[in-house]
């Protein structure tokens, strides 16, 4: 028996009832999913549970100096070894995730201009308990006698977790996930990276987001992520000194 009830079609004859529903005829299953976005965004997964929980396999009876070298070595394996281990199984050219130094000359200015504008900010900020109480992660008293080569040695494997924190973010995500989202990739990685940040002062939590959608920008103009190692290794220690310098420890 025919349905009598009307239905208003749209310009194109389809039904106005069944517009901005999904289309019955295609599968929504995980099968479907791009392997390459899958791939990368699993791996980002389990990635930032080991950067999160891989410091509680270390001995709880480890020197301050152990303990953040530990921590820096687990952010390597959890942000760099992993993801990297991940591209060369499946496929992935490590220049397609920002590894390549290629044209970087370039694209320096724009990120000469991020330092321009953050490291007063830093300078600023450092005043506060909050960041004097953070920072430097490897932890120094007020007025105390500086343990400089601990902190040197503390500064190099510091350093190097920011390698693998821009190859992560910025290479990993930015531009791994940039052939299947486009620009979107910056939005994508902005979630994770503010998650580490969680932990962290505040205002440091909030940067965390300018930072990631402008650095997310400028990867994917440079294809590199390297000259955004360089601005966070600078940042970061900027932060550590000024730090040190309102505690007033002795050199």
């Amino acid at each position: 028996m025919r349905n009598l009830r009307s239905q208003s079609l749209d310009s194109e004859g389809t039904p106005s009832a069944e517009r901005g529903r999904p289309d019955n005829r295609q599968s929504w299953g995980l099968r479907h999913a791009d392997r390459r976005a899958a791939v990368i965004l699993i791996t980002a997964a389990f990635s930032m549970l080991v950067g999160r929980f891989g410091g509680r396999l270390r001995a709880p009876d480890m020197q301050p100096l152990q303990r953040m070298i530990s921590w820096a070595g687990t952010q390597m394996v959890a942000y760099l070894i992993l993801p990297t281990i991940v591209c060369l199984i499946f496929g992935i050219k490590l220049s397609e995730v920002g590894w390549s130094i290629k044209g970087l000359k370039a694209h320096w200015r724009p990120y000469a201009g991020l330092l321009f504008l953050a490291l007063p900010a830093v300078v600023a900020v450092s005043f506060s308990a909050e960041f004097q109480v953070r920072y430097p992660l490897l932890r120094v008293s007020e007025g105390e006698q500086i343990d400089l080569a601990a902190m040197l040695i503390w500064w190099a494997f510091y350093a190097a977790q920011f390698v693998a924190v821009e190859s992560f973010f910025r290479g990993f995500l930015v531009l791994g996930l940039a052939p299947i989202f486009g620009s979107n990739s910056v939005l994508i990685a902005m979630l994770p990276y503010l998650a580490i940040h969680f932990s962290k002062p505040p205002l440091e939590a909030v940067a965390s987001i300018i930072g990631a959608l402008v650095m997310g920008v400028l990867v994917l103009r440079s294809k590199s992520f390297w000259l955004g190692v360089i601005v966070h290794i600078v940042v970061a220690a900027t932060m550590d000194v000024s730090s040190l310098m309102q505690k007033g420890v002795q050199w």
